[in-house]
Order: structure tokens, then C-alpha cells, then sequence
């Protein structure tokens, strides 16, 4: 989490570039420079600013202009300085500004950066919780004003993070990975959780934009997911197998309509019964991780990226929408219930360590052995009985991840239409199969 500098005092010039083009404007580049690494211009004699072309592997925005960027300063005293970044822009004008300003997507993930993380990072470590780390990139710069926004990450794909694809081509995460990913997401859960249980402010009053649910209740969000739907469903018409024309009926009569699509949201960020409430990342799958192989081969780190739609909502939101959107049906089918214990071992440990950890720091000659730490414990029968009812959303939104973009038929460009076709076929009616044996429809 170091590196970031305070964002530009008023009266500065801005620092919002209007493109990945307007970047390379000096103005704004010297202003920058200045900004995150306090660089002088006077004292640089040359400066390069390539954008770096987008390979499989790479991580992309999918609501903004973004691309990697590398920063190559020649300076006076004859010295050479690289500087990696990744960078987010939104222009005042761009397809998505409408979308994005109206669910404050991009300042989200700009409190989440800048303030979120850095708070119970901070809460941490003033209670005892030494060296903690989160699996994120590090902020080196955002702002966000009328005429646009920006965000500045370290580039990790240059510390070795990426993505790959399964051995066809596809968004799957092997167990391995799937298990890596949970329990980064598992240690900032609980630090989200034991924050409310340490704080009278909570987390999600002090940083409001996490009670923020406007999203997910918006009329026109929720025709998104009814075309989403519609889209789904015309995938799934063409599954050979013979019950599909029955689950695609099921289907379909299940989200029927606007009012269950809202409940169904509902049920996720503002829950009637839950187990727990906590911060959620939001859009937790394959496409928003990336992995890196340590050197010796036996060792592998994750890092979660795109924290546009973070909330406070029901505990295990984030984890069914990974296993059902990032999983092959097969792997989840054999290994779900392994997985589910996974993150409830994790959430827990964690909360458990930092129990333990606060209890040193504030009585530092007491036994923390003595101590209870299953207070903190979430108890599991609640969290399994939250994992069901997040389960509904989660299918509906990794339908979603039926409809492939042109970047993942790049991807698996050596496959033919009509095997890429049915791939695609398959996993749409693998997912409709795994709905109704849990009843969902």
C-alpha cells in the first residue's frame, strides 16, 4: 500500500488526462511525475511514454480507456529511470461515462484504493496486526473531477501477474488457483468484519459509498441483466441435450421478471437474513485475478485487481459468484463443498489471528492462548446458510460470462467456430443443469 502521494491541492492544474493519448501531454506528464514520485521536470532531459500493446495474459478495463504504460526518463545527472504503470482513464466523454457516473463506479474503486484499504490496513497495524499485506495492486495516483477521472496502479503483469487461460481457452481456475484467490479475498473480508467489531464508526458509514446500492435497484441496470438474460438464453437454445428445452423454461420462468430480477439483487446488498455483513469486492472472478509462479515453481501469489463495484453486503456474495462464473462444471461439481470450507476455514483463521493479535498488543503480558478467539468466529452454518442465498444472483450474473468477447476468441483463435460454438453451448447448459440441482430454478 505505500507509494501513493496526496492527491493535488486546490488551484493546481489537472492532472486528468482526456485519453491514453493525452497522457503523453508534458504538461500533464511533468504534473504526474511531480505528483507520485516528486520528480522535478527541470531536472529530467528526456522522457518517453509508451503504451504497451495488449497480448493474451494482459489485464484490461472493460468500462474505461486503460493500458499499460511504461515511463523512461533520462535524467540530467545522466541517470535512467523506467517507471511501469497501469492506467485507467475516464474521459467527461465516453461510451460508458453515462454508466459510470451514474453508479460512481470509477470513484469507487478510487475510495477503495486510496481510502478503503489503507483504512483497515492502518486499524491493522495500530492493533497489533504486524507486516499485514492485501492481495492488491499498489495506488501510485487518482483523481476525480468533473472533467474526468484517472487511476495510476503499479503495473504487476511486470512483476510477473497474469492471466491464463485452461488448457482450451477458457476462463477456469484450476483448484489450486481457486483456493490461492480465497483466501486473498477471505483475509480482506475479515479485516472488513473485524473492523465493525472493534469500530463504533463502521466501515460502511465512515466510507459511504459501500451502502451505496443505488446500482443494483436502478431501472435501467436491471434491464442490462434482462438482456444479459435474453442473450443467455438464446445460447442455451442450442444445447442438444434432451432436457435443455425443459431448464431452459425453468430458467427463464424463474427471472421472469423486473420485480425478481430487484429482489434478487436485493438479497445480496441489502439481505432480510444474513449471517454476516461485510465489505464484498463485487465482481470477484476469473477475469479481475491474476497469478504469478514464484521462481522455484512450487509457489504461486494472486493479485485482485478491478474493485469498481465494492459494497457492504451479505458474507458470501464474492465467493459463490467465483466458483459458479470461474470454476469447470466438473471441478466445481467435485470440489465445491472443499472449496466452501476452504473460505470459511480462511475467513475465520484470519479473524482468529487478529483477535489474537489485538489482545497481545493491548494486554501484552496475558496469555492470548487463554483467551476465547471463537468469539470472533463467524459461525459456519451461518455463513453455508448465506452461501444458498447469494447462490441466486451469482448464477444469474455468470451468465454473463457465456457471452464471450472478441479478445477470448483471440485467445483461442487455433479452435474452429463450431468447436469454440459449442464450448460456449456447453458451459451455458452446464450452468442452467447446476440451477436446478440446487434448486434454484
Amino acid at each position: 500500500m505505500s507509494g501513493y502521494k496526496p492527491t493535488r491541492p486546490p488551484g493546481r492544474r489537472s492532472l486528468i488526462p482526456r485519453s491514453m493519448r493525452h497522457l503523453k501531454n508534458e504538461m500533464i506528464m511533468s504534473g504526474l511525475l511531480k505528483e507520485i514520485y516528486n520528480i522535478d521536470y527541470c531536472d529530467v532531459r528526456t522522457m518517453s511514454v509508451t503504451e504497451k500493446v495488449v497480448k493474451p495474459g494482459d489485464i484490461t478495463g472493460n468500462l474505461s480507456e486503460s493500458g499499460r504504460v511504461v515511463v523512461t526518463l533520462g535524467m540530467n545527472d545522466g541517470h535512467k529511470v523506467v517507471y511501469n504503470w497501469f492506467v485507467k482513464i475516464l474521459p467527461k466523454e465516453h461510451k460508458n461515462s453515462e454508466l459510470m457516473n451514474q453508479f460512481n463506479i470509477f470513484e469507487n474503486e478510487i475510495a477503495f484504493y486510496k481510502d478503503i484499504a489503507p483504512d483497515l490496513i492502518n486499524f491493522l497495524n495500530e492493533n497489533g496486526v504486524a507486516d499485514v499485506e492485501f492481495d492488491i495492486p499498489n495506488l501510485l495516483f487518482a483523481d476525480d473531477k468533473e472533467e474526468g477521472a484517472i487511476i495510476i496502479l503499479e503495473d504487476v503483469s511486470e512483476q510477473g501477474y497474469c492471466q491464463k487461460r485452461d488448457a482450451l481457452g477458457g476462463r477456469y481456475l484450476s483448484v489450486e488457483k481457486a483456493k490461492l484467490a480465497i483466501d486473498a479475498i477471505a483475509k480482506i473480508h475479515a479485516a472488513a468484519k473485524f473492523y465493525n467489531m472493534h469500530k463504533v464508526i463502521q466501515l460502511e458509514e465512515k466510507h459511504v459509498n459501500l451502502k451505496e446500492t443505488s446500482m443494483w435497484e436502478d431501472t435501467d441496470f436491471l434491464e442490462r441483466l434482462s438482456a444479459m438474460k435474453d442473450s443467455y438464453c438464446q445460447v442455451l437454445r442450442k444445447a442438444s441435450q434432451q432436457d435443455s428445452g425443459c431448464l431452459l423454461e425453468r430458467f427463464q420462468k424463474t427471472f421472469d421478471s423486473g420485480p425478481r430480477l430487484k429482489s434478487v439483487c436485493a438479497e445480496r446488498c441489502a439481505p432480510q437474513h444474513t449471517g454476516a455483513v461485510y465489505l464484498q469486492h463485487g465482481d470477484f472472478h476469473y477475469n479481475n485475478l491474476l497469478f504469478k509462479e514464484e521462481e522455484d515453481g512450487d509457489k504461486m501469489k494472486v493479485m485482485v485487481v478491478d474493485w469498481q463495484l465494492n459494497y457492504t453486503g451479505r458474507s458470501t456474495g464474492d465467493v459463490s459468484y467465483l466458483l459458479l462464473s470461474s470454476i469447470d462444471p466438473d471441478t466445481r461439481h467435485a470440489h465445491e463443498q472443499e472449496l466452501k470450507d476452504e473460505y470459511f476455514t480462511a475467513f475465520n483463521n484470519y479473524l482468529k489471528l487478529f483477535e489474537a493479535s489485538t489482545i497481545n498488543h493491548t494486554s501484552p503480558e496475558s496469555d492470548s492462548g487463554d483467551s476465547d478467539e471463537s468469539d470472533v468466529e463467524i459461525d459456519v452454518e451461518d455463513l453455508e446458510h448465506d452461501y444458498q442465498d447469494s447462490v441466486p444472483l451469482s448464477l444469474f450474473l455468470s451468465c454473463g460470462n457465456v457471452l464471450s468477447s472478441d479478445l477470448d476468441r483471440k485467445v483461442s483463435a487455433e479452435m474452429s467456430d463450431d468447436d469454440w460454438e459449442q464450448v460456449t453451448v456447453n458451459f451455458a447448459y452446464s450452468l442452467c443443469k447446476d440451477a436446478a440441482e440446487m434448486k434454484i430454478i
